[in-house]
């Protein structure tokens, strides 16, 4: 399925805003394609219609810039599931929703687009990425910030981290730690910052991690 984008495109001198741009991999844009996007494009609007009115009535779009805005961020990465459904949108065009989403997301953007958008550091892709572990594991763990942080690591968001960090949730759990992340982020980044992690095999960065993460237990119980 097409994705509608909206960029601003200068033709013969002349600027115009929000133009609609379909984009996809897979699909040729036939007559069934475009509607198909439109129905996706009008979904989008009635997704964040919803969502806005509804965290508005439990006081939660409050928090937006303030300390505790991750519970708001949480919330709607959780109503961004949908985007891994097949169904809805092909998983080779997922790339382009997140650009997508910020023209109908209104008072539930963090504030003007910037360069980030619509790349793997984008706000909603995080959102997204977030609200797939438990909301009292996120919580605990740090801030939005902290988070950010997390995710903007390219140690940190290597795949094979990843991987271990989501099998390693259940044990840090048991720790029962507060605001542990921005210092497990620092002792993860010592450890591979200098180090080309793409010739390391998934054992070898499992070993590494394995240790680093007892060191932040033995650092947790003093």
């Amino acid at each position: 399925m097409a994705i509608i984008i909206r960029e601003n495109k200068v033709i013969n001198s002349n600027e115009y805003k929000n133009i609609e741009v379909f984009k996809s991999d897979k699909v040729t844009l036939t007559t069934i394609e475009e509607r198909n996007a439109r129905d996706l494009d009008n979904y989008l609007h009635d997704l964040f219609k919803r969502l806005k009115n509804k965290l508005d009535d439990d006081n939660i779009l409050s928090l937006k810039k303030k300390s505790g805005v991750i519970k708001l961020w949480y919330m709607v990465g959780k109503e961004l599931q949908f985007i891994d459904n097949p169904t809805i949108i092909d998983p080779s065009d997922k790339k382009y929703i997140w650009k997508a989403l910020w023209y109908h997301a209104g008072e539930l953007t963090p504030g003007e687009m910037k360069s980030r958008a619509g790349t793997i550091r984008d706000h909603f892709f995080y959102c997204y990425r977030i609200a797939k572990y438990d909301e009292d594991f996120v919580l605990a763990a740090g801030n939005w910030r902290t988070w950010g942080e997390f995710f903007d690591s390219p140690i940190l968001s290597n795949d094979k981290v990843l991987l271990w960090f989501e099998k390693k949730i259940p044990d840090i759990k048991k720790l029962n730690l507060k605001n542990w992340l921005r210092d497990f982020i620092k002792l993860i980044r010592n450890e591979f910052q200098n180090i080309d992690m793409s010739f390391l095999t998934s054992d070898e960065i499992q070993n590494k991690l394995e240790i680093i993460f007892s060191e932040f237990v033995n650092e947790s119980k003093k």
